[in-house]
């Protein structure tokens, strides 16, 4: 095994994304490969935390006390090629398909959550369900921005990317009722409202922000766990949600089959 052990001091080199997580715990992991784990800490709370090098770079392997699935995570540079990156791992450690609990094999968000099958689940709890992506192809928007549908929600509300494929772009909402706006700046700013505010929909008719049931407080500390999202404090999103609504412009006013959509939860609502 071509892996050296680094001090704990020389991790984070920068970004990170998750790349997989082996089925290992910490303990496990020192009795196979000698791999020395520290206590550490982050955003998600307290850890165990190896460092090590090999020909997929630097890696940060990890393992929160608090996290909801068992396992290590393996962090890699998020510049990293995940393709070459997983080989790497895989093959350095002697893994199998057996050994991990899931993996990626792209760098885009939408597509790490169209790879790994608990994601796609955890995301369709919170309601956006990348795999509610029916639309009749008469969608658009006023000031011509193509429009890339990107999940949907149980209600048949849609969420929609503005930009080709490939480009990053803000996020459009628009509920089965006629009315769209903008939500979120990009993908991963939308990712984080409807992770960490799942009623962000009430919330905009007054609603209160509160979480109420333990399998949506669950699917938000795992989905954010695995996305590598901190999870912000309600009210934060809530501000960045009205900023959202509010730059929608009349440049943003969706159309599709059925007509002209109102502004999102009414015009005027969040002035």
């Amino acid at each position: 095994m071509a892996i050296e052990q680094l001090p704990a001091s020389e991790w984070p080199t920068g970004e990170t994304r998750p790349l997989l997580q082996m089925v290992f715990s910490p303990g496990e992991l020192t009795e196979k490969f000698g791999l020395v784990f520290v206590d550490d800490e982050d955003g998600l709370g307290p850890l165990k935390l190896a460092v090590v090098k090999g020909p997929f770079g630097t890696a940060g392997l990890i393992r929160h006390t608090d996290a909801p699935f068992a396992g290590t995570v393996v962090y890699v540079d998020e510049d990293s090629d995940f393709e070459v990156a997983h080989g790497a791992v895989m093959n350095e450690f002697g893994l199998t398909n057996s050994d991990l609990g899931w993996a990626r094999r792209s760098t885009g968000l939408l597509e790490d959550v169209r790879d790994s099958a608990r994601l796609s689940e955890l995301l369709a709890v919170l309601e956006f369900d990348v795999f509610r992506i029916e639309v009749d192809g008469t969608e658009s928007i006023d000031c011509g921005i193509p429009l890339v549908v990107l999940a949907g929600d149980f209600t048949g509300g849609r969420f929609y990317r503005c930009g080709e494929f490939g480009t990053e772009g803000p996020v459009l909402y628009a509920s089965s009722e006629g009315q769209a706006g903008l939500i979120a700046d990009s993908v991963r700013e939308a990712l984080r409202l409807v992770i960490g505010l799942p009623h962000w929909r009430d919330c905009l008719n007054g609603g209160h922000p509160d979480v109420t049931t333990d399998a949506v407080r669950h699917a938000q500390t795992e989905a954010a766990a695995l996305l590598s999202l901190d999870l912000l404090a309600p009210d934060v999103l809530l501000n960045r949600l009205r900023a959202a609504v509010l730059r929608s412009g009349p440049e943003f006013v969706f159309r599709d089959g059925t007509g002209e959509y109102e502004g999102l939860f009414g015009p005027g609502r969040l002035a």
